[in-house]
């Protein structure tokens, strides 16, 4: 692990958009631990829940089109460069619980009544399950691609490949190389978006870092194995009955190509949220908000806004 050369890496993208955030460590009092978050800009609070293996200037690309608003963008207990949770999230759980607490717990740090929350893959999950714990800390909610726990239609091969007995800890123990990391943003729908340039060096080489000098690949290998089983072989990890206590507006800016699962998983996860919205991007995978950054700002925006 070197976290200076991760900082570094991290400082350089945001170098890259001419920003530079401020940076907060913040106690967690119900999960006991503390989080790092970046802040940026000023204006009504949004809080920024990344996914799977990822930190919060997985969010830089929106962020430096977004104005006029304070971005919060939260590492993830043990991601980035925030602390372990002392939990075993393998449980289901267990992990249930410290979802429903995590954004509350993180706003109550901030001392931060309510906010508006952006979030996306694994971190959708954690928000939806936080707003139906705590209908009145979430104002409104924008959720980019596939959220775990909706109906998966399909499994990238490197997630497929991490899930064969033996292979998560043999995965941890050999650093990724840059190709390797250009290769997960491939099957994740990015790969025009890496040839043309819209997904920078800086972006790849801060990814890069992030799983090579921190612990959080090694972390996020310890969550259920329930959320990326296909639906009906498993307990059902977003039930309808939760999904109906969600109340904030929200709405799901979703590639119809995401790798997870598509279109028609889309239309039919998206209703189970009272009032929910379905922005369907074409020609998108996974993470749209990286593809068209300003389309994704300019939702933000409006939504928000309203």
């Amino acid at each position: 692990m070197n976290k200076e050369r991760y900082r570094q890496a991290e400082q350089r993208l945001w170098a890259s958009v001419g920003l530079e955030p401020a940076d907060r460590k913040v106690s967690l009092h119900r999960l006991d631990t503390t989080v790092r978050v970046l802040e940026v800009g000023e204006g009504p609070d949004v809080l920024f829940v990344h996914g799977v293996s990822a930190s919060g200037a997985n969010w830089t690309p929106l962020v430096a089109r977004l104005d006029g608003f304070r971005c919060l963008l939260l590492d993830r207990p043990g991601c980035g460069l925030s602390d372990p949770l002392d939990a075993d999230l393998s449980n289901l759980g267990r992990f249930g619980e410290v979802a429903a607490a995590l954004v509350v717990d993180v706003l109550d740090g901030l001392d931060v009544q309510t906010a508006h929350v952006v979030a996306t893959s694994l971190g959708g999950h954690v928000a939806l399950r936080g707003a139906a714990a705590h209908p009145d800390r979430v104002e409104r909610m924008v959720e980019f691609g596939y959220v775990p726990g909706a109906p998966l239609a399909r499994l990238p091969i490197s997630m497929r490949i991490a899930a064969v007995p033996g292979v998560r800890r043999l995965m941890t123990s050999i650093p990724p190389s840059r190709s390797s990391i250009t290769a997960i943003l491939r099957q994740l729908g990015m790969g025009s978006a890496l040839k043309d340039g819209r997904i920078s060096p800086e972006m790849v080489d801060w990814f890069h870092a992030l799983l090579r000098d921190t612990p959080t690949l090694r972390n996020e290998m310890n969550l259920p194995r329930e959320l990326s089983q296909k639906a009906g072989k498993g307990p059902e990890t977003l039930p309808a009955s939760l999904l109906a206590e969600v109340r904030c507006p929200v709405v799901f800016a979703w590639g119809d190509d995401d790798s997870m699962g598509g279109a028609d998983v889309a239309r039919s996860f998206v209703p189970l949220i009272p009032g929910a919205e379905l922005d369907l991007w074409d020609d998108t995978g996974h993470a749209p908000w990286m593809v068209d950054p300003d389309r994704a700002a300019a939702l933000v925006a409006d939504f928000f806004s309203r």
